[in-house]
């Protein structure tokens, strides 16, 4: 597994991972790699006392966000391109050293299609695409949509095989780039959830007691995952028995949420920390995408965490939705006020009468087709045929 130094992150300890599994990681570049320092050094700072970052870390987050923002406009795919030509040395010594019989490219970031580009081109190595979405995405940059179409095309031609998240997705790259006969070259394999809860989360719990602790984990967006529809309804309801906690790179969407109490925002924390929350929680919250080809990988999550689902309904063809029905593992609502707040209401209901669980009993047997010992089996057959 070859993958960027990320020294002031936690949760990327080696320990996390199973036995066999080799772990290479690579300085990420000039920019990264000096943002990593700088986090490591204010947080020893701010543990000797050897300076008052009261005012350092915000401004260096906001400048670190906008010169972030102006690199990626100036690197293709974007900023962590930085990282291919120490990747790539450290890449070209492992494929002389142990010939592997394949490499797998995991998008995003996309720096990892190009590596994969390189190495079947110099080692005629198997490559695989693991591409899950479209590159060319909604949110592409308008000056970059011509470039994304055609460095997508040209992944999905040379790669062995792709692999992509569901079959909404194939029928949209066909159409998009007139491919036809492409039954054993892109297959879907969609994320999964851990059976078992990996070591290395928190042991102390995150949500709130006495209350109905709704969880969402993952990022609002607003043109395709807006939760202002739901804040509408959490408003209207002004229930003081729901804790709503979000958990992911959201503080811009606070002011939706303003003058709620019974909401908080805890930002990016401990993947671990994450999936323990989730699975602590008595409703987890999902945002159907706008585009039907994205399926959130979370949703995976939510099913493997066995908790009632409350999900939002954008469009038509939404595959989590049939999800989640199809397996009875919760509600879903349009994305509309009214809707919400009934269905809110509706579920409130349930668990102050205890009975939230009960009418939404997790179907294990049908869940485990979703867990990534499951779609570890399906990569493998890809691997050996």
């Amino acid at each position: 597994m070859l993958c960027p130094s990320f020294p002031a992150l936690e949760g990327l300890h080696p320990v996390i991972f199973e036995p066999g599994i080799v772990l290479h990681r690579v300085w990420p570049g000039p920019f990264v790699g000096l943002s990593q320092w700088l986090v490591r050094a204010t947080r020893s700072n701010a543990i000797t006392g050897a300076s008052d970052t009261g005012n350092i870390q915000p401004f260096f987050l906001r400048s670190y966000r906008l010169t972030r923002k102006l690199l990626d406009h100036l690197l293709f795919p974007d900023l962590r391109t930085e990282w291919y030509p120490f990747a790539r040395r450290r890449l070209h010594r492992l494929l002389i050293d142990y010939r592997f019989d394949a490499m797998i490219s995991s998008h995003e970031p996309g720096v990892d299609l190009l590596l994969g580009l390189w190495a079947q081109k110099q080692f005629k190595v198997k490559w695989i695409a693991d591409l899950g979405d479209p590159i060319l995405t909604p949110y592409s940059p308008g000056w970059r949509r011509k470039i994304d179409t055609q460095f997508e095309s040209r992944i999905l031609r040379q790669a062995d095989s792709v692999l992509l998240t569901n079959d909404w997705v194939k029928r949209l790259l066909c159409d998009r780039h007139r491919f036809t006969d492409v039954s054993n070259k892109l297959i879907c394999i969609p994320q999964g959830f851990p059976e078992h809860l990996p070591f290395g989360h928190s042991e102390t719990s995150l949500l709130s007691t006495g209350v109905m602790n709704i969880v969402f984990t993952g990022t609002f967006y607003r043109d395709f995952r807006s939760p202002l529809q739901f804040a509408l309804a959490l408003r209207d309801m002004n229930a003081d028995d729901i804790m709503m906690t979000a958990i992911g790179d959201n503080l811009d969407f606070i002011p939706i949420f303003k003058d709620i109490s019974n909401i908080r925002f805890l930002g990016k924390i401990n993947h671990f920390e994450c999936l323990a929350a989730q699975r602590e929680a008595d409703l987890l919250l999902n945002i159907g995408n706008l585009q039907s080809y994205q399926v959130p990988g979370k949703i995976f999550e939510y099913l493997g965490a066995a908790k009632p689902i409350l999900h939002i309904k954008t469009s038509e063809d939404d595959i989590g939705a049939n999800l989640v029905q199809e397996l009875n593992a919760g509600l879903v609502v349009k994305n509309d006020r009214i809707a919400i707040k009934t269905g809110l209401q509706h579920l409130l209901e349930l668990w102050r009468n205890h009975r939230l669980t009960q009418s939404f009993p997790p179907n294990f047997a049908a869940i485990a087709q979703y867990s990534w010992s499951a779609r570890a089996k399906d990569l493998l057959q890809l691997l050996t045929r």
